[in-house]
């Protein structure tokens, strides 16, 4: 060493290496990989607030109807969403991109923060084999959050865990009830595609609502205008399970409308198809032309 230098010594109480900044929702693991710090009831209290926290200002408006497609836009786990508040114009009209919004990587990765989060409080309430009023709470939240965010995969086992085994010791109030035996069903049958189970659970539950049998009804009927129409009634987590079924429904009015006309207005053939002409073209397959102001289905082949 140079006389006169002296070897860099950091201030006392200041360390050399740089402070790694811990995310509190990663800072504690899963209780099935051997973490079973969440099987104490006061840390699994602390951490699921924690949760609801995190997923509330990921998502401020809690679902509102008002604000909805923006919620989709936002929550949903694949990045895509279509605006159903907006009823298509013509296509002469409407030549730009109807294209989605992408999700950030950053959004991305704090929503498989969030969701794995939320995996380890189900976790931990069925590993302490809690049934308590928490237990029935942190459900019903979880439920409704990942419905939103359309992942089935945490959606579909809590929504059976409540209504087995959570709800016999801690009963839901008779609405709340209603409304979680509705997302099974509008889940069997939209999701699973299996009318025989959804309509076997309603009787046997003996649920009754009338928005819920009309959308049975359209599926069994395959009517895509008591589909749709049913739909802008709905609750949005309600909207949110028959987007499921919504594509089929409308390949099905599609091929309708293919067999029954040789020619549409552009304008028709949106509002009835309820998407406009470009992502008809890139996501529902069609291959008819617009020549001008007019959808030519089928020539008529002379001889």
């Amino acid at each position: 060493m140079e006389p006169g230098l002296e070897p860099y010594r950091p201030p006392r109480g200041m360390s050399r290496l740089k402070q790694v900044s811990v995310d509190p929702l990663e800072s504690i693991g899963l209780p099935s990989k051997g973490d079973n710090r969440l099987l104490n009831f006061k840390t699994q209290e602390e951490y699921f607030r924690k949760v609801v926290d995190r997923y509330e200002r990921c998502h401020p408006h809690g679902g509102d109807n008002d604000t909805l497609d923006g919620a989709f836009a936002s929550l949903s786990i694949d990045g895509i969403s279509e605006n159903r508040s907006d009823r298509p114009n013509p296509i002469s009209e409407a030549k730009a991109s109807g294209s989605a919004p992408q999700v950030s990587t950053e959004d991305s990765r704090e929503q498989s923060v969030i969701l794995m989060a939320m995996r380890k409080v189900r976790e931990a309430i069925v590993a302490s084999a809690r049934k308590d009023m928490f237990a029935l709470r942190a459900y019903a939240f979880l439920i409704r959050a990942t419905i939103l965010m359309r992942h089935m995969e945490s959606y579909h086992p809590a929504l059976l865990h409540l209504l087995r085994n959570i709800h016999p010791v801690t009963p839901l109030t008779a609405s709340e009830y209603h409304e979680f035996m509705g997302f099974y069903i509008l889940d069997v049958s939209c999701r699973q595609n299996n009318l025989a189970t959804a309509f076997e659970v309603k009787c046997r539950y003996n649920y009754k609502n009338v928005r819920v049998e009309a959308v049975l009804k359209a599926l069994v009927h395959d009517n895509w205008y008591a589909f749709w129409k049913v739909k802008t009634l709905m609750s949005c987590h309600q909207q949110r399970l028959l987007e499921y079924s919504e594509e089929g429904m409308r390949r099905r009015a599609l091929e309708c409308l293919g067999k029954s006309y040789l020619s549409v207005d552009p304008g028709f053939l949106e509002r009835s198809a309820q998407r406009r002409w470009r992502e008809l073209k890139e996501k529902s397959n069609v291959d008819w032309r617009l020549e001008g102001d007019v959808v030519t289905i089928r020539q008529i082949k002379r001889k």
